[in-house]
């Protein structure tokens, strides 16, 4: 159609390392585009670095435009955080979880697992039971095993070309960017 040629035509490179050869490519320019997510001053958008988990739930919440359900936890680490807001929402909506020890830890570097728990919650679909198919899935942890099923089933997440998951592994922005927008999409 006329309006897939124009579009297509006014689709250029929009980050320094991001080209039409980088497997999330097309993801990361969509949600770009939309504005939920942003690049560097230098022109990059650094999609192998990894993603905190401050940063996922912000992406997250903006996309799927969550509001906050009620008074949210305070936590002992989030009250001036830049990203406190997203968190609140995100922990009001039962989709995001602090530690025992009532920080949140919004700049340590999100898991995996964490977000395949975020995004199962976000989705709202029910947790899974049973055993994945990957090599590794005695890496992930008892509490992350029903999300993690239910990620992959629900075509939200996908493991790695070598059957591998990488629960503990840290998520990159590109993969948060294609999880959200498999949400999104949803």
């Amino acid at each position: 159609t006329e309006k897939t040629i124009q579009s297509e035509q006014e689709e250029k490179q929009m980050f320094s390392d991001v080209t039409d050869t980088h497997w999330a490519y097309g993801p990361i320019n969509q949600l770009c585009q939309k504005g939920a997510v942003s690049g560097y001053e230098d022109g990059s958008f650094r999609p192998d670095v990894p993603i905190t988990r401050a940063e996922f739930i912000t992406i997250l919440v903006k996309v799927l435009d969550l509001k906050a359900a009620a008074t949210a936890q305070n936590f002992s680490d989030t009250a001036d955080h830049w990203a406190q807001e997203s968190i609140a929402a995100a922990v009001s909506l039962g989709i995001a979880d602090g530690y025992t020890d009532g920080s949140f830890q919004p700049d340590a570097l999100i898991t995996r697992e964490q977000m395949a728990v975020m995004a199962v919650k976000a989705a709202g679909v029910t947790a899974g039971s049973g055993e994945t198919a990957f090599t590794d899935n005695d890496q992930i942890s008892f509490w992350a095993k029903g999300s993690v099923l239910a990620a992959i089933d629900a075509n939200i997440m996908e493991g790695y070309p070598d059957n591998t998951f990488r629960p503990q592994g840290n998520a990159t922005r590109a993969e948060a960017v294609c999880v959200i927008l498999n949400l999104w999409g949803d």
